[in-house]
């Protein structure tokens, strides 16, 4: 009998579940799109002699900006009395001297200048994917050896993020690559409900010397910032994107210097750079990105090794000690038959010190199969699965700083995935691609019975029908399609996303859904435009709220642009128009191509009513730290 809830399902989402695609008479409707915008250039080009050298901007997601803070290493040293030292503002004078890592004649030619700041900003040559890298450096001063490395340094790098979050589309951290590892882990934790990618490089050999690693690293970590939204802590070396806190450094003179043993790359940068999607992290919140600063310094690690003292172990677990990562043997194993080690660690546990169980093998997982590992349980140990023993160190600092948690929602928390660092057991609850109805038919008419055959199917195929449920709203085809893996990130031809759709249509529940299932509000279709852009352009004012509760912003050229746009608005008396505008980000004092602001237009025009409406919206905005609560009425023309 089948199963009644079958019915109520909508056709596209049956067809989905169906073990066979009925077809039925075309419709003489066919789907309609928004308006598609012009493409157009955000920056004027300089007058110059001849532009026939310079590519067109074909569209405005042509340029992507990434800010790269050179916070020191290797990477950018130079030798001074015969060491490799740090040395201040040498490393931009030297990219803009390589042609693979700077185009002089494009940012001369297109008058860059104008707008970033020559000290600073570099731009990369045409991808292959025609568009380009804008990258401003952030050099620290003093630079650091990463061995200097300090928790208050993690804590700048956050912060030094956070105010540059919504300017840039990426960040690449110049780092030492003696405690990337540690960096990298660290800052996987402090950001919370990341949307956009951060990406640490650096190498072995300073990018000065003839033959070297630093090139290829920091052109990777570029190409990947700007080009893939990758919501992601990233460490990027030798042609692999690892997650940042999966990594550890295994070689100390190999360009391989950094291994992910418990989990494949995010991406691989070979002929081409491919992403593995279904490995990807992505945040199921709808909150907005902060960079948490405070971490507990009171924790350390403790190396289990054959005739340790229980003297040593009391004297390591005494406070302020608050967090403990102890390294053992195999898949988590201690001694038994040492009552007197287990017992320090049973008063320390008891007394509120939190001990994380991680393995001293590079790769594997701790469990209880054995005696010796079931004996750390019972004295009150948490199993840190496999996490690294920089993931594990880094989130304890982390969690034993969340001073309104008590010590059990710590531990909890310590068990808990929270951005990727530990796998998961499933228990046998992940879907096999194949035992997907809908691409078992389209698999058996092309005859395609492998797995990666399968997966090519259902990526090429998944991205339009996701888009088509989006424009109707069908959250339960959605659903459908997510439970056969698909990625509701991808975008159509056109590089919309579901996200997109939904945020031109209105679809309010279904824009809560895509977030809580990791749809990200920064990515841009061919045009450049976000779903933040497609909502406000279609007046969708509830969703324009969820998306800017989000983290969802205008860019730099949106926000240039926004003066002109705001004075037409005023002149034609749109208060709708101003407010979803002002929701959106919009400064409502920005002036528009003729130096006027949109109060000055209304004001000109001698239309009273706006200028009030002005007044009260900056007004609330301002009271309300941006965010305005009231809705407009607009009037007639």
């Amino acid at each position: 009998m089948a199963d009644s809830s079958f019915d109520n399902l909508t056709s596209l989402a049956r067809a989905l579940s169906h073990p066979k695609l009925e077809l039925s008479e075309p419709s003489d409707v066919s789907p309609t799109r928004g308006a598609q915008l012009q493409p157009c250039r955000r920056r004027k080009l300089s007058s110059c002699t001849s532009l026939e050298s310079v590519e067109p901007l074909t569209s405005p997601t042509a340029e992507a900006r990434v800010l790269v803070i050179n916070t020191g290493g290797t990477i950018g040293m130079t030798i001074h009395d015969n060491v490799l030292a740090p040395t201040a503002n040498a490393l931009v004078k030297s990219l803009r001297k390589l042609p693979i890592l700077h185009d002089a004649m494009y940012a001369q030619q297109t008058g860059l200048y104008d707008y970033y700041s020559y000290e600073n900003t570099l731009v990369l040559p045409l991808s292959k994917d025609k568009k380009r890298i804008v990258y401003s450096i952030l050099e620290y001063s003093p630079l650091l050896d990463s061995s200097n490395m300090t928790t208050d340094d993690w804590g700048r790098i956050g912060k030094d993020i956070e105010k540059n979050y919504e300017n840039y589309d990426g960040f690449v951290i110049l780092h030492g690559t003696d405690t990337m590892a540690y960096t990298a882990s660290a800052l996987s934790f402090m950001c919370e409900h990341l949307g956009k990618p951060i990406v640490l490089t650096g190498s072995q050999v300073p990018i000065f010397e003839m033959r070297n690693d630093g090139r290829g690293n920091l052109l990777g970590a570029l190409l990947i910032a700007g080009q893939f939204v990758i919501p992601e802590v990233c460490l990027y070396f030798y042609n692999k994107l690892h997650r940042g806190n999966r990594v550890t450094k295994v070689d100390a003179g190999s360009f391989n210097a950094f291994s992910s043993p418990n989990l494949a790359p995010l991406a691989t940068a070979e002929v081409d750079i491919k992403i593995n999607w279904d490995t990807v992290w992505r945040p199921n919140t709808t909150a907005k990105f902060q960079v948490s600063t405070e971490l507990n310094r009171n924790v350390g690690l403790l190396r289990l090794f054959p005739g340790i003292t229980s003297a040593t172990v009391k004297a390591f677990l005494q406070p302020p000690m608050m967090g403990v990562v102890l390294e053992t043997y195999g898949s988590g194993n201690a001694p038994d038959n040492r009552p007197d080690l287990l017992q320090e660690l049973k008063k320390a546990t008891d007394s509120g010190v939190i001990i994380i169980n991680c393995t001293q093998c590079l790769r594997g997982t701790v469990s209880t199969s054995y005696a010796t590992g079931m004996v750390l349980m019972d004295a009150g140990l948490i199993a840190g699965g496999d996490m690294t023993p920089e993931a594990a160190l880094s989130k304890l600092s982390y969690v034993l700083a969340k001073d309104k948690l008590d010590l059990d929602a710590k531990k909890k928390l310590m068990g808990r995935n929270l951005r990727g660092e530990m796998s998961v057991d499933l228990a046998g609850a992940k879907l096999c691609l194949s035992d997907s109805r809908f691409i078992q038919v389209i698999a058996k008419s092309l005859s395609v019975s492998c797995k990666e055959e399968l997966e090519a199917i259902r990526d090429a195929l998944t991205p339009p029908l996701a888009c088509a449920a989006a424009k109707i709203g069908d959250i339960e085809a959605l659903q459908a399609l997510k439970e056969m893996g698909t990625n509701l990130c991808l975008g159509d031809y056109d590089g919309r996303t579901p996200l997109h759709i939904a945020a031109c249509e209105g679809h309010l529940k279904l824009v809560e859904y895509l977030l809580g299932h990791g749809a990200t509000v920064y990515a841009k279709d061919r045009y450049g435009d976000t779903p933040l852009c497609n909502a406000v352009r279609f007046r969708h004012k509830e969703v324009v709220k969820l998306l800017r509760q989000t983290g969802a912003h205008f860019s730099r050229e949106k926000l240039e642009e926004a003066g002109t746009e705001l004075c037409s608005l005023a002149a034609t008396r749109d208060l709708e128009g101003l407010e979803i505008w002002s929701l959106a980000g919009a400064d409502l004092r920005k002036q528009g191509y003729d130096g006027q602001t949109a109060i000055q237009v209304a004001q000109a025009v001698g239309n009273k009513e706006v200028v009030a409406f002005l007044v009260q919206l900056m007004s609330n905005k301002s009271k309300s730290g941006g965010v305005i609560e009231f809705t407009a009425t607009p009037s007639g023309p």
